[in-house]
């Protein structure tokens, strides 16, 4: 009995030794989930001002990107000076938008020219005010306020945003080098005692496209102006 259990053991752990490790997936963006004639009827800017309870609106700007991410920001007028931001991955199923944030996914419809938001359930939100937004040409790209997990590892700096599943790299430019960047490294240091564990910050930044750090394409890069903390402090 003892000799049949023994072989059993060693057939289990030559199994295990001889199975393929398995891979990380890459901190890549991709579309193979959004068919090429989806991406086309989708993607673009997207803007218009919504009702807000107390305030005069909200103005919501959401950029759906071709490589199947995307960047939403709302400002609160005559409240904030800097908008907050989101950025993450969108998908589209049976004409229904799904933008994965943070909380919960934010659903959206699209009517000819227009995208109009939908409930948690998928349902048209009942309401005699309009909360659509509308295609634009385009709108500049500007510093908002975001949230997510910053980690300095082997000389480079990157952030992944909250709602996101992937790593954009913080640029390596003044601010990246001796302004809010290493205000941030510094940051990291005194409160990560074994990096590369993640630090939840709050930050505003600038999402802008520059060259690639590997290769010579382009590559998104986070542009930090100022560090406002730590999340929860």
């Amino acid at each position: 009995m003892k000799h049949l259990l023994f072989i059993a053991t060693l057939a289990l752990l030559v199994s295990a030794c001889s199975s393929p490790a398995p891979e990380e997936a890459p901190l890549t963006t991709t579309t193979d989930t959004i068919p090429k004639a989806e991406l086309q009827v989708w993607a673009g800017f997207y803007a218009d001002t919504v009702p807000c309870a107390d305030c005069p609106g909200i103005i919501t700007r959401l950029h759906l990107k071709a490589d199947s991410t995307y960047i939403l920001t709302d400002e609160y007028l005559e409240r904030d000076t800097v908008p907050y931001g989101q950025i993450g991955s969108w998908s589209v199923a049976a004409n229904t938008l799904t933008l994965q944030t943070s909380d919960v996914p934010r659903l959206w419809t699209l009517d000819g020219e227009r995208l109009n938001p939908l409930d948690q359930e998928g349902k048209p939100i009942d309401s005699p005010l309009s909360y659509s937004i509308v295609r634009v040409d385009s709108f500049p790209a500007g510093p908002m306020h975001l949230t997510g997990n910053y980690v300095y590892y082997a000389d480079s700096h990157s952030i992944t945003p909250d709602g996101s599943r992937f790593a954009i790299p913080v640029a390596m430019d003044a601010a990246g080098v001796k302004g809010a960047g290493l205000e941030l490294e510094k940051l990291y240091a005194k409160q990560v005692k074994t990096p590369p564990d993640p630090l939840a910050v709050r930050i505003i930044a600038t999402l802008r496209t520059g060259p690639a750090m590997e290769g010579s394409g382009t590559e998104q890069y986070i542009h930090v102006e100022r560090v406002e903390g730590e999340v929860g402090k």
